[in-house]
């Protein structure tokens, strides 16, 4: 049987310090580009042209559009805002309008995680705003997650798998549906099922992991 399929491998284009706005201060950077390859059995061999490019941050790991090297200690941080705190909003929005019912109490429990897991807190005022914008998108949560991983770095990645992993779990029980939708949300992000199965082992334990 031949397996073939494609993956992004990441290369570093340049270093150097910069104004990070997740941090609040200066910090080392490099800025990464992602490339598209062909593989045949899980092996890179032709390259399919680029799949995006991005700055991540040394010190917290965030990753954010080219432009944020322009930024300064007095640009207004929220447009430079981290790649995957913007993508935690999201994806969360998405995994609540995927059943097409959402209710106070979900969205109270979605913005608690949201907050949680990002630094930019959000009000509920403006996640209800963001859910009416989403839902004008009509997109769903893997061919968004697929359109961003390119300019995720493996720590964004396992934010938003964290986030998804505590919406799923916040009834004190994931079922089948959420941890399908869980791997479908990872596979879109080109993550390893290893690599989910580590994420449950480190919230939860061994025993969770099953």
């Amino acid at each position: 049987m031949i397996i073939f399929g494609t993956t992004g491998i990441k290369s570093t284009i340049k270093s150097g310090d910069f104004h990070c706005p997740q941090c609040e201060q200066s910090k080392p950077y490099r800025h990464r580009k992602v490339t598209k390859f062909f593989t045949l059995y899980f092996i890179p061999l032709i390259p399919l042209g680029s799949a995006g490019e991005y700055v991540e941050c040394g010190n917290c790991k965030g990753t954010y559009i080219l432009r944020v090297l322009n930024n300064n200690a007095n640009s207004n941080n929220e447009q430079f805002m981290a790649t995957y705190e913007k993508a935690i909003r999201h994806s969360m929005v998405l995994i609540m309008l995927a059943d097409g019912v959402i209710d106070n109490n979900e969205k109270k429990q979605v913005l608690k995680i949201i907050n949680k897991f990002g630094k930019n807190d959000l009000t509920m005022s403006h996640l209800e705003n963001y859910i009416e914008q989403v839902k004008k998108e009509k997109e769903d949560v893997t061919t968004y997650l697929k359109k961003v991983g390119p300019s995720l770095n493996d720590h964004g990645k396992e934010v938003i798998i964290k986030c998804a992993i505590s919406v799923a779990a916040a009834d004190g029980n994931i079922d089948e549906s959420e941890l399908l939708m869980i791997n479908k949300m990872a596979k879109a992000m080109q993550m390893s099922s290893a690599h989910v199965k580590g994420i449950f082992t480190e919230m939860f334990g061994e025993s969770k992991n099953n």
